[in-house]
């Protein structure tokens, strides 16, 4: 049996499995992330690593925040974490480990493992959104995620919600407008309450039992996000979208999305040259980023085998 040390990091925590080449995961663990610089994040690998050192493993797949050239492993950008910016992390970690080293962002191994195991398998386009405290996400054309001329395709977050203001640093974009903490904030004014004291929880316990403001707070959500589902049908024509994030583990959530995105179409004219895609929440949750890392790893060992 194959052996893979599997390592997702993020901005707070690094998790890491160890997994066999289907995906089944042997053994688990979770630390924080380091904040002090590259060197001590770098030791923080080798430090999970080498908790199998005893064992055959074939390599380390990572996933990780920023835009990251997937063939070479090179950091332009490491999201949240600054030290990551401009480096080579594949590199540096394959001179220490003496293993083959592969590294993909995070939202678009999310997006390889549904194409592995997940809702866009055998699926020949789709958009993965992911919704958090910012708005992930990762396109796939063709059976494959699209990657982009500077590997930054998918990053939904900073899109604009008001194109009739001049563009700033400052203005709403659609993370403001529709990630989580924003939901969960809106609803904490209704309700008079501090915002740091609510969270998903609390709000979709009180969805359950009718509270209106929570109904009212979740509709208005959905259809400002299928407003922007909507746009980018335009653009893409997918033939499904898939959602992700501890939200998307709520059936109404992935309900009222859907209602939205029908409504939205209601209003369009039967000629509207944007069809309507399949809504369905992600396969998987907390594991995704580690799954589509070692797909990513597996399906760039089979492209060099095959040149």
């Amino acid at each position: 049996m194959k052996h893979y040390i599997a390592v997702d990091v993020g901005g707070t925590s690094i998790k890491y499995a160890l997994m066999d080449e289907d995906a089944n995961l042997l053994e688990q663990g979770e630390i924080p992330t380091s904040k002090t610089g590259l060197d001590d994040f770098v030791d923080q690998i080798v430090w999970i690593a080498n908790q199998w050192k005893t064992k055959p493993v074939e390599a380390l797949v990572m996933s990780a925040p920023g835009r990251i050239d997937e063939k070479s492993g090179y950091f332009y950008t490491g999201g949240a974490l600054d030290y990551l910016h401009e480096t080579d992390v594949q590199s540096l970690l394959e001179e220490r480990l003496h293993i083959p080293v592969s590294v993909e962002n995070d939202a678009k191994a999310a997006a390889l493992a549904e194409l592995w195991k997940g809702v866009l398998r055998n699926r020949n386009s789709g958009l993965v959104i992911t919704l958090g405290t910012g708005i992930g996400g990762a396109v796939v054309i063709d059976g494959n995620v699209w990657h982009g001329f500077t590997h930054a395709a998918g990053e939904l977050s900073g899109i604009p919600v008001h194109w009739n203001t001049r563009v700033t640093s400052t203005m709403p974009t659609w993370t403001t407008q529709n990630c989580v903490r924003a939901l969960l904030e809106r609803y904490a004014v209704r309700k008079g309450l501090p915002a740091d004291t609510m969270n998903g929880r609390l709000f979709f316990e009180a969805l359950e039992l009718g509270d209106q403001e929570a109904e009212e707070e979740l509709q208005w959500f959905c259809e400002t996000l299928a407003t922007g589902l909507f746009a980018l049908q335009y653009v893409l024509d997918v033939e499904i979208v898939a959602v992700g994030g501890g939200i998307s583990r709520q059936p109404a959530m992935i309900a009222a999305l859907r209602n939205a995105l029908e409504s939205v179409y209601a209003r369009m004219p039967v000629y509207c040259p944007a069809s309507m895609p399949q809504v369905e929440a992600c396969a998987f949750s907390n594991d995704a980023n580690l799954i589509g890392a070692l797909y990513h790893y597996k399906t760039r060992q089979k492209q060099q085998e095959e040149l």
